[in-house]
């Protein structure tokens, strides 16, 4: 094109040509040589007025044929901590570098490549038509290059940006690019009628106590908490709008949801009067009497009841007593101080009942005992000694004498008493002998020996007469009764000559006292006699002690001379069945046990 200037002219190129060096016409430019770095990610081809570029792999020309489009396909990473792309940013979907860089993202590509800055030249370069837009000024979709892009909602992309439609619950913050939870608490009208809790994305209605959320989920209606069980009483439960009320009933007293028992024992003690105990239960209580009383028609008092009235089972009469009835007891009982029933009566407590004797108490009665040989005299009041040999009661052949408490039998004239029931005479009774007196005559006492003391003197014979001692004895000692006895306690010392002893001469002659022993007894050498110098013979009921066959010597000779009772086993069974079982030892007498010392010269 030719421009005319002030005497002369000059030609001008269009684009991609050059004027000539002459100045007079133009010539293609060669932009592959006067442009630096033109085709970036190709090579230049000059063409007449322009060029064009042949790109590498991964980049396709552009529309004008000068530029080489980035086409290449890599993640996107919208964080990058020191050159280092971080894979948790990004949805991994696969885009162009510009989608990338043109749209906030940091980092591209597997070597993370990093994106310039916006607002330098190379962001300028890269992005030319702006945010939003690719190289080549195609729209970016951010919804498929940026991640997380409106959680909670849906993107949609526009020309040059994009726009986020949220879910139910759910709005958009001020830049419109993400979903953030609505609080529909705060909106105009609210849209519970008590209380509203927000939610994530949603909110929740509820009531307050007292209350339950309707079918709608928004409105609040009155809970029954009597009619559905949630109630804590412990007994009656009335509903009340938004809450409910306990109730206890009679004999209770409320406290918060419990009831407590009204303890009408203690509050009125005398609420079931002085004769009844009162039973505190559950809301009431009961009055319980005690034995021997009833309740009255209203139940709240005790009266007695009439035992007699009933069935009392008493044999000698009832008598009806306050609270209880006692029964009549027969002679000889009482009643018990404390139960209901006759126990006997100790007649023998009373110091009275038996006076000097021993009482004994019996079921019903009682018993005076006195000791052997004492009777109980009623109108004396005591023991009364028992006079044997009057009543009968002895056994004695020749003679008895009464002792208080006893009797002694006594012996014929020219004897001793030894022991209780036997008699004994011997050589030199009466004549001198150093160990016995003699005897006296029948109006003077007879003599002692050491050890008893004389009850009395006995005058006439005994009740079966007695028999001849001898054809040796006196007439003066078969006139009278001895009770002279002899101490059988200590050794009956005889000294004879034995010229005297000649012809079987009656050292000693033994006898029983007692008529049961008559011809049932047998006295015996039973010590002293080894060497058998001396024999007893038996003859007309009496035994004589005299020398034997043996030739004796002179010396000392001491002898025990034992009386054996001679009873058939029949005749002392029916003798203690009639009497006593200890009938050898009272009637019959004690064994004789005498120790004879002869001094013979």
């Amino acid at each position: 094109m030719c421009k005319n200037l002030i005497g002369t002219f000059m030609c001008i190129c269009p684009p991609g040509m050059q004027r000539r060096p002459d100045g007079e016409g133009c010539m293609d430019e060669n932009e592959c040589r006067t442009k630096p770095n033109i085709c970036p990610n190709g090579r230049c081809v000059n063409t007449i007025g322009s060029y064009r570029c042949d790109c590498n792999d991964g980049f396709q020309v552009s529309a004008s044929g000068t530029e080489c489009v980035d086409t290449r396909q890599g993640f996107c990473f919208t964080e990058v901590l020191q050159t280092m792309c971080q894979l948790s940013s990004t949805n991994r979907n696969m885009v162009t570098k510009s989608e990338c860089c043109c749209n906030s993202g940091r980092g591209w590509g597997n070597q993370c490549e990093l994106c310039p800055l916006p607002g330098t030249t190379a962001y300028k370069k890269m992005c030319p038509h702006g945010p939003g837009f690719t190289t080549d000024g195609r729209d970016i979709d951010e919804c498929k290059v940026l991640p997380n892009l409106c959680k909670n909602g849906q993107c949609i992309n526009t020309i040059g940006s994009f726009r986020c439609h949220c879910k139910l619950g759910y709005t958009t913050d001020i830049t419109g690019t993400t979903c953030v939870d609505l609080d529909e608490c705060v909106q105009s009208p609210k849209p519970c009628n008590f209380i509203c809790k927000n939610t994530e994305g949603s909110y929740q209605c509820s009531c307050p106590r007292g209350y339950i959320l309707q079918e709608d989920g928004k409105t609040c209606k009155d809970l029954d908490e009597c009619s559905t069980k949630q109630h804590n009483c412990q007994f009656l439960c009335v509903n009340t709008i938004g809450s409910f009320n306990c109730k206890c009933p009679p004999g209770f007293t409320q406290h918060q949801s419990s009831c407590i028992d009204n303890n009408e024992c203690s509050a009125q003690p005398n609420l079931c009067g002085t004769r009844g105990m009162c039973q505190n239960n559950p809301g009431s209580y009961v009055c319980e009497c005690q034995k021997g009383f009833s309740l009255d028609n209203t139940g709240g008092n005790c009266e007695d009841v009439d035992e007699c009235d009933g069935n009392h089972r008493c044999q000698h009469g009832c008598q009806n007593v306050l609270g209880g009835f006692r029964c009549g007891c027969p002679q000889g009982y009482v009643q018990h101080y404390q139960w209901n029933q006759c126990v006997d009566e100790n007649e023998c407590s009373s110091q009275s009942a038996c006076g000097s004797a021993s009482c004994y108490n019996t079921l019903g009665s009682f018993k005076c005992v006195c000791p052997s040989g004492f009777d109980f005299d009623q109108s004396f009041g005591g023991c009364q000694d028992v006079d044997e040999c009057s009543s009968g009661g002895s056994s004695c052949s020749y003679g008895c004498s009464n002792t208080d408490g006893g009797y002694l039998c006594g012996c014929p004239g020219g004897y001793f008493r030894a022991g209780q029931g036997h008699c004994v005479s011997g050589m030199g009774f009466g004549k001198g002998s150093s160990y016995l007196p003699a005897p006296v005559e029948e109006d003077e006492e007879n003599l002692l020996s050491p050890e008893n003391c004389y009850e009395c003197k006995i005058n006439g014979y005994p009740k079966r007469g007695r028999q001849k001692r001898s054809t040796n004895s006196t007439s003066e000692h078969e006139n009278h009764t001895s009770l002279a006895s002899v101490d059988i306690n200590a050794p009956l010392i005889m000294s004879l000559n034995i010229s005297d002893l000649a012809n079987k001469k009656h050292i000693l002659e033994l006898i029983p006292a007692i008529e049961s022993l008559q011809n049932h007894v047998r006295y015996i050498i039973s010590q002293g006699n080894v060497d058998g110098h001396f024999r007893i013979n038996y003859k007309d009921g009496h035994s004589y002690l005299h020398l034997g066959h043996k030739k004796v010597t002179p010396g000392t000779y001491n002898l025990k001379i034992t009386s054996l009772p001679l009873y058939r086993k029949k005749e002392l069974q029916k003798l203690e069945d009639e009497k006593d079982i200890n009938y050898l030892r009272g009637e019959i007498g004690q064994a004789l046990k005498m120790k004879v010392q002869l001094q013979l010269y």
